[in-house]
């Protein structure tokens, strides 16, 4: 049976320490609920999926004190990262998480090893997966499959955008949101879903009152172009 590979930003903490006592949850979820006079239990009024946290015991061999110091130092120095970085585990078949890690409990010494625990706080409940890229052409649509279990969001690039006659040049999804602007003559249009900006011709612009960021389900979707100028859009399947 092969071992679990652990990969945190690019350094496969495998290589160097032995990798134990192996915890996640499975869907780290807060749900609200209401009593209400004369019914039996509870009324859910809410729900939420809460960051997920992946633990582990990494051990690193060494017969001197030094050695087992200097394995703690290079664990401490590969660790100490300021915002969320990819962490992967082979077991989960390429998916990863953005995570923060933390070293909470003193270091155990035992004759010859060393032993940290470390948690990674997925500040982001869900995993990501591959990327993907749909064309949308001119004036026109296209169906794709979204792939994952949890919803999508895409960025959409269009490198010379207009107005249908007398109208608004729109991207709409098949659930009936979608992306809008009324372009005064062909511009370059950048719009990140996620981060929910729209630029313009390099300029960020509100997007209309009455459209919406786009997510993407997974299963069969579709996007209509209003307008012309060819769409790019790219995503990045997500997985409970």
């Amino acid at each position: 049976m092969s071992r679990t590979v652990v990969t945190f930003d690019g350094h496969r903490l495998t290589d160097d320490y032995h990798v134990s006592n192996l915890r996640t949850s499975l869907l780290p979820r807060s749900i609200a609920t209401q009593v209400v006079g004369g019914r039996d239990g509870t009324l859910l009024t809410g729900s939420r999926l809460d960051q997920r946290t992946v633990a582990l015991t990494l051990t690193a061999m060494s017969k001197s004190a030094a050695g087992r110091q200097s394995a703690a130092r290079a664990l401490a120095a590969t660790l100490a990262v300021d915002e969320p970085r990819p962490l992967s585990l082979s077991i989960d078949g390429g998916l990863y998480w953005m995570a923060m890690p933390r070293s909470p409990e003193d270091i155990a010494l035992w004759m010859n090893a060393a032993s940290f625990e470390v948690i990674f706080e997925c500040v982001d409940p869900v995993a990501y997966g591959a990327e993907r890229t749909v064309t949308v052409a001119s004036g026109s649509s296209a169906s794709f499959a979204v792939g994952g279990t949890s919803p999508a969001s895409p960025t959409i690039a269009v490198t010379s955008a207009r107005n249908p006659n007398g109208g608004t040049w729109r991207l709409a999804l098949d659930d009936g949101s979608y992306v809008a602007v009324d372009l005064p003559s062909a511009r370059a249009l950048s719009i990140d879903c996620a981060a929910r900006t729209l630029r313009v011709g390099g300029t960020v612009t509100m997007l209309q009152p009455e459209a919406d960021w786009l997510a993407l389900e997974p299963g069969t979707r579709t996007l209509t172009m209003t307008g012309s100028g060819t769409a790019t859009v790219t995503y990045r399947e997500r997985w409970l």
